[in-house]
């Protein structure tokens, strides 16, 4: 059980998808005469009435007592300035062939993302977000068009970790982008755990609908011991003084040959990786809600101690006899091997819900598969955990 925790910290992971169909939009905004299309660009803006009812739009006129905007749903509509709340730009442009005003889900921070990992699409500068999630919270921030910077904990801020994003390239619907994320135990074992992931994903489709392959590395030097590392005894006593505990002598044997060998006594295995890969993407269902495939193979060697078969000449104190005693004795010597592998899979299959232009709630029916393959006994060992989850992700 302690191995899929730390490989669900190993991927405080992140990664993404590939494309299914890409959506077009309408061919022109008819303004008064026929066939004529708007080229300019002109900004959008989010007005938000008293009442809590958005509209995302340009405005076309404002005389001081009222507004006319065009919105993609309900086209042109006159607002009383007394009713609204806020009118806020959203640092976005009307695209310059198409003049069609785009919903939620056609720009905006959340496009950039899937339920846990990440796409490829470039962000926009000034496009910053926060999501709450059961664990604990995270923050993102664009600092250009290109780069965005974040942060994740949970709620008691152990462990943390930094988070990175760089689009590479971006052109019709292709766009490749790397991202790491560093972490650290913080409070929790003095901070001397620590941990990263580094990933490069390609994406294919548009903001709307998209899909995404991504394939990473991850880490965790563990000297905090958070986890149980010990694999074992170096050496293992065969005969009566392996496991003849009324014999007053068998501490001292086992000393003995502890210190003839020259050798710690346990093997410990604090610094583990692991190969990941991600397979995510996203498709509109309805008017505000969208359909989010999430899902990451996490790949790791596993260790273990190979035993054979070894002789120790060794002089102790036998209580029996009173005196010194030299004596040979027949250890099993053990040697640090491979023993299969230990896999984890994690789907993450989501609802996301665009309530507003800049609020989204999703829910997820995640889970976890593992299964660890033993080359020694020649078994295995599978079991599965579910882990439904929910999250809201704000725009600021």
């Amino acid at each position: 059980m302690k191995k899929i925790y730390l490989y669900i910290i190993l991927t405080i992971l992140s990664f993404s998808t590939f494309f299914s169909q890409v959506q077009t939009v309408d061919s022109s905004l008819i303004d008064g005469k026929e066939n004529k299309v708007d080229t300019t660009q002109k900004n959008l803006f989010l007005i938000i009435k008293a009442d809590g009812t958005e509209y995302l739009g340009e405005i076309i006129s404002d005389d001081g007592r009222e507004i006319l905007i065009l919105t993609k749903s309900l086209g042109k509509i006159f607002l009383n300035k007394s009713s609204l709340a806020a009118i806020k730009s959203t640092n976005e442009l009307k695209i310059k062939e198409n003049s069609v005003i785009k919903d939620f889900r056609n720009d905006g921070p959340f496009t950039t993302r899937y339920y846990f990992t990440n796409n490829a699409l470039p962000v926009k500068k000034g496009d910053n977000y926060a999501m709450i999630n059961l664990y604990g919270p995270e923050s993102h921030f664009a600092v250009t068009d290109k780069l965005s910077l974040g942060f994740m904990t949970s709620w008691i801020g152990s462990p943390i970790a930094l988070a990175s994003k760089l689009s590479i390239y971006s052109k019709y619907n292709f766009h490749f982008s790397i991202g790491n994320i560093f972490g650290n135990s913080m409070y929790l074992a003095g901070a001397r755990t620590l941990g990263g992931l580094h990933w490069a994903t390609l994406t294919f489709g548009n903001r709307q609908r998209n899909l995404s392959i991504s394939g990473g590395y991850g880490y965790i030097n563990d000297n905090g011991n958070i986890f149980n590392h010990d694999l074992g005894s170096n050496y293992s006593l065969q005969g009566k003084y392996a496991f003849d505990v009324d014999n007053y002598s068998t501490y001292e044997i086992n000393t003995a040959v502890r210190n003839t060998l020259d050798i710690s006594r346990f093997y410990d295995n604090k610094f583990q990786d692991a190969l990941v890969v991600g397979l995510a993407g996203i498709s509109p269902v309805g008017k505000k809600a969208s359909f989010i495939f999430d899902a990451m193979v996490v790949v790791n060697q596993k260790k273990d101690i190979k035993y054979t078969d070894y002789y120790v000449n060794v002089d102790y104190y036998d209580y029996y006899s009173g005196s010194q005693v030299n004596e040979t004795f027949k250890v099993g010597k053990g040697e640090l091997t491979n023993n299969g592998l230990f896999t984890a899979i994690i789907f993450m299959p989501s609802m996301r819900f665009n309530t507003s232009y800049e609020t989204a709630f999703q829910i997820s029916l995640a889970g976890i598969i593992t299964s660890t393959t033993d080359r020694i006994d020649f078994g295995s060992e599978k079991s599965s955990i579910p882990l439904p989850t929910v999250s809201i992700l704000r725009k600021f």
